[in-house]
């Protein structure tokens, strides 16, 4: 704990004694609305002659920082869209700038403009949506579907070579993917991918998709009505309803969201399992589950002058319900004698405590330091019903009734002050959170223990970061240290041997410049994946007769050093990264009996380092009326692990390739055409088997001048999105294949009138550890 008090107290002095040269020059752009103006062009001229000294572009809050060599000049400030305005060098600090729009210069940006697709700026690759062909592509979904770099996982998204990102609508995280289908691609702005995150962002973020929306002009009522219908072999639908009001300096927004989803899934395993005997189950499954969930949020912000602006949100959420069944055929055999058969049901049903999530956030200007302030609050909890009925033609049958009960609660403030220092951006904060959770599981039938656990974290946090700018390029140097103490307790009782407490400094460092066309960034940073908190229970809850599963309360975090590469020409864009990772959290099986008739299902650390690499080449052209993007990826580990005694190589690459095709047509039309393609390979200590990937096909029409859109959507219309792959542990091992109810044929209606984006701000406190809740 002095550590961090140390660090702190470090940060502190940091920011009480820095002081600003006297020859840079620094303020903050706004627009009309009074929010920030990002990605605006600040130029020094010298003066008598006008002739250009340095550059700048603003930041995402509008700040900006110059370097001016003498007090002889003029500052130039302009934006597409925006009347440019001139300001002197002295005094260095301008102060608060706010453009106004030209409305004949916007109409010859929609006309005539031209802008890259992707660029690259700061630490991020940043595609444009706004009155580009992406902006008609439907919701945020179908945009994200069409970054370079973004795949679309069974139920996420995924930045290639570095997993599952945290997603931002201006700011704030989102609280589930849904709100993507909420938000429309033509209210967006750009959507910027960070590959690398530095230290501002928590150690366990290996990626980040920020999505910037526009910001609208009016006051007054608005709303944006949402109802899209799905037809497989299920039907779901889905209706949601944002409204907004604005008068003056006060924005109070609210949403209302209602889905109706019913998932089936097929799936065929081969289990080996050798002990003093050969054991194979071979077993066939169907399941579906029905759920129905409710959800809203509700709020405001509130302007109260040019420099501060505050706000509150509430989010309530819902499942009303959640209900599952599942059959199973099971033939079992023993040194290839036959031992049983075995038909099993499971009836599983949840009853949902209402979640509730408050936010509170303070955002300002305080001289020439920026403050970035939030405070959150988080609970959750349910009750999971399961009855397994099994029936055995040699031996006994069983009924299994069981019942999980898990109650979640979070606190967390985060503070972030920022600065021009010297010839750049000096930014260093602090993150504290809280977290309880109670995890009991109960078995009447005593074939599992029943078990009562509690663990509390506490995760205090404190970075620096700063970021320099030369003509020749930008670098940025950072340092996050992080103070973990997790304790476990079970039946009230302080596990001593299960509690432990970790100390972690995370370095971040890069580098970008430009040569002519081509932009590139080369960067390092230091992540963590720390356990969920399923993965650190000590309950055991029950599988069949043959298996059990458990969290491993002793894992320890990953850590995972990367380095990457990313690169921008034209409409080419590359990624390369090289990552050496260490403790891997693996799902595991191990035998619990000598003859390997019981297996306990759970989860271990891999000791030694694991190197991966992976690449990914884009291009993004538009020709005529046709907008493709066309993507190629390889990952690759160097990993072998142990199967029934002999080493296992898994170490064959994965590649990926997709085609996205946009065609614009008259009277409004928009028809996407889309595909990609996932090949056999190797990831942990999983291989997949076969290819898999889909086909999809959408046709949208607009009318009112956009106000009233409808689109016809089909999903995997070759029913290609398949799972096939082996887990390879120790001394057992899987082969299953998943077949998901994928294909379908969707309609969605969108109506909007006088739809103003929420001003919200707040960015939200403890994300990382709600995410392992």
């Amino acid at each position: 704990m002095k550590k961090t008090k140390t660090t702190l107290l470090l940060l502190a002095g940091i920011l009480a004694f820095c002081k600003v040269s006297a020859q840079t020059i620094s303020g903050k752009l706004i627009d009309e609305n009074s929010q920030p103006l990002p990605y605006a062009n600040i130029v020094l001229l010298s003066l008598p002659d006008s002739v250009f000294v340095s550059g700048t572009i603003s930041g995402e809050d509008g700040s900006f920082t110059l370097q001016a060599t003498s007090d002889k000049g003029v500052v130039r400030i302009s934006s597409i869209g925006y009347s440019t305005i001139y300001r002197p060098v002295v005094p260095a600090n301008i102060g608060i700038v706010q453009l106004l729009s030209d409305a004949q210069q916007l109409d010859e940006v929609i006309v005539k403009g031209n802008l890259p697709v992707t660029r690259m700026k700061g630490d991020a690759l940043v595609t444009s949506v706004e009155n580009s062909v992406l902006s008609k592509a439907g919701s945020a979904n179908d945009v994200l579907g069409k970054i370079p770099g973004i795949t679309k996982t069974q139920d996420s998204y995924e930045v290639f070579g570095k997993g599952t990102p945290l997603i931002y609508i201006n700011g704030r995280k989102l609280n589930d993917l849904t709100e993507l289908e909420q938000l429309n691609a033509d209210e967006i702005k750009n959507v910027e991918v960070i590959r690398n995150p530095g230290s501002r962002y928590d150690a366990t973020v290996k990626a980040v998709i920020r999505i910037q929306t526009i910001k609208r002009q009016g006051e007054g009522f608005g709303f944006n009505l949402r109802s899209s219908y799905y037809q497989s072999k299920n039907t779901d639908w889905i209706e949601q309803a944002n409204l907004n009001y604005r008068h003056h300096n006060l924005d109070i927004f609210g949403s209302l969201y209602f889905s109706r989803i019913k998932n089936t899934q097929d799936y065929t395993i081969v289990l080996r399992k050798k002990g003093t005997q050969e054991w194979v189950h071979d077993m066939n499954s169907s399941n579906y589950n029905l759920s129905k969930q409710l959800t809203g949020d509700i709020g405001f912000n509130y302007q109260l002058n040019d420099k501060h602006t505050i706000g509150m949100k509430y989010h309530p959420g819902k499942w009303l319900s959640s209900n599952g069944f599942r059959k199973t055929y099971t033939h079992v055999t023993t040194d290839k004698q036959f031992y049983d058969e075995i038909y099993s049901t499971a009836d599983d049903s949840s009853d949902n405590d209402c979640g509730h999530e408050i936010n509170a956030y303070y955002n300002g200007v305080a001289g020439i330091v920026n403050i970035d302030f939030n405070l959150d609050y988080f609970q959750n909890g349910k009750r999971d019903y399961s009855l397994v009925k099994e029936v055995s033609e040699n031996y006994e049958n069983r009924d299994v009734h069981s019942v999980g009960d898990v109650k979640n609660r979070l606190a967390a403030g985060k503070l972030i002050v920022s600065l021009p220092l010297g010839k750049g951006t000096l930014a260093a904060g602090s993150e504290v959170t809280y977290t309880h959770r109670n995890d009991n599981y109960l078995n009447e039938e005593n074939y599992v223990p029943t078990s009562r656990s509690r663990l509390e974290e506490m995760n205090a946090a404190g970075f620096v970061e700063y970021d320099l700018n030369f003509p020749w390029g930008d670098w940025s140097v950072g340092m996050r240290y992080e103070h973990d103490k997790f304790d476990y307790y079970e039946d009230e009782q302080h596990i001593d041997e299960q509690s432990r407490t970790f100390d972690n400094f995370f370095p971040h460092l890069s580098f970008s410049t430009t040569w002519k066309e081509l932009q590139t960034q080369l960067s390092y940073t230091a992540k963590t994946v720390r356990p969920s908190y399923s993965q650190l229970s000590n309950n055991v809850s029950y599988s069949d007769r043959f298996t059990q599963q458990k969290g491993t309360p002793t894992l320890r975090p990953t850590i995972i050093h990367d380095v990457s590469l990313a690169a921008v020409w034209k409409w080419l864009q590359l990624s390369l990264s090289y990552s050496r990772t260490k403790n891997w959290i693996l799902y595991w099986g191990e035998l619990t009996e000598a003859d390997g008739s019981q297996t306990m299902l759970s989860y271990r650390n891999w000791d030694e380092p694991i190197p991966a690499f992976s690449a990914f080449l884009s291009a993004s052209p538009k020709i005529g009326c046709w907008s493709p993007m066309m993507g190629i990826g390889v990952k690759k580990q160097w990993l072998t692990v142990e199967s029934f005694g002999e080493p296992f190589d898994m170490k064959t690459p994965v590649y990926t390739a997709s085609l996205n095709n946009t065609i614009e047509l008259p009277k409004d039309f928009i028809i996407a055409l889309d595909a990609n393609i996932q090949s056999k390979g190797a990831y942990q200590n999983i291989y997949m088997e076969h290819p898999t990937g889909s086909v999809n096909l959408s046709v949208r029409k607009s009318f009112l001048k956009d106000a009233l859109c409808v689109e016809l959507k089909g999903t995997d219309l070759l029913d290609t999105n398949k799972d096939y792959y082996h887990l390879y542990s120790g001394d057992y091992n899987i082969y299953q294949k998943n077949s998901y109810d994928t294909r379908e044929v969707s309609v969605t209606v969108r109506y909007k009138f006088n739809a103003t984006k929420s001003k919200y701000k707040g960015t939200g406190a403890g994300e990382s550890q709600k995410n392992r809740m």
